[in-house]
């Protein structure tokens, strides 16, 4: 005898409802704290960006106002630490030509620290061209004049403006009174002789202003005859 096997599955009597959620993140540049779909992330730097803090470039691409700051705003352009020495050196110019400096002075105009070649050897401050450090003050007309390293102090004078040398009028030979009369003798102007080109272009332009006045000069009008002329002559007769 056969047997047969029945399974039974429970019913389900209700479906429980989905339950969502929200995560809540803020925006990296202003701080809003809002649902994380409505944040877009930046192409650059992948930061999640509100909205509002948001750009997007020619291709579409999101970008954030930070990273769009750094592409618009150029690259400030680079200058060495003894620029701003250059620079001090330059408006002291005006009203000095003697200044003297201490180590920790020169370490705050430059906003850097000296090499320590310069603490310890006075070779450092020569005033060689050529090197970054000494063309900071001999392009601008000063060289060192003194140095003391024991005192960590130095000294910058204008430098000597080369004077030119003065070249006087040197005294010319009097001239002879022939010399005087080959140079001054009148020079024989050449008869120049036209052209045939311009002589064929000045008949030409005499024809063309003939031709007009012939033209605009106006007709003979002839007095037209009366019928008794008509009647005693023939039509190509005139009386005499």
């Amino acid at each position: 005898m056969e047997e047969t096997l029945i399974f039974t599955f429970p019913l389900m009597s209700r479906v429980q409802p989905e339950m969502r959620i929200i995560v809540e993140e803020g925006c990296s540049i202003c701080g809003l704290s809002i649902p994380s779909r409505l944040l877009h992330r930046c192409f650059i730097c992948q930061r999640l960006c509100c909205g509002n803090c948001l750009v997007r470039d020619e291709a579409g691409n999101p970008i954030c106002l930070r990273c769009a700051k750094t592409r618009v705003t150029p690259k400030p352009a680079w200058r060495s630490k003894y620029t701003y020495l250059r620079e001090y050196l330059t408006r002291r110019a005006k009203y000095s030509s003697y200044v003297k400096l201490t180590f920790k002075r020169i370490e705050d105009i430059m906003g850097g620290r000296l090499p320590p070649s310069a603490m310890s050897d006075a070779g450092w401050w020569t005033n060689r061209s050529g090197r970054p450090h000494s063309d900071a003050w001999l392009s601008v007309g000063w060289v060192v004049g003194k140095v003391e390293l024991d005192r960590k102090e130095v000294t910058f004078v204008r430098a000597p403006r080369l004077r030119r040398k003065e070249s006087g009028r040197k005294r010319r030979k009097p001239l002879s009174s022939a010399f005087k009369a080959l140079a001054l003798k009148p020079r024989r102007r050449r008869r120049r002789v036209p052209s045939l080109t311009r002589i064929a272009q000045v008949q030409a332009r005499a024809m063309n202003i003939a031709r007009r006045r012939a033209e605009s000069r106006p007709a003979i009008k002839l007095k037209p005859r009366g019928p008794y002329e008509r009647r005693l002559y023939k039509p190509d007769e005139r009386p005499e």
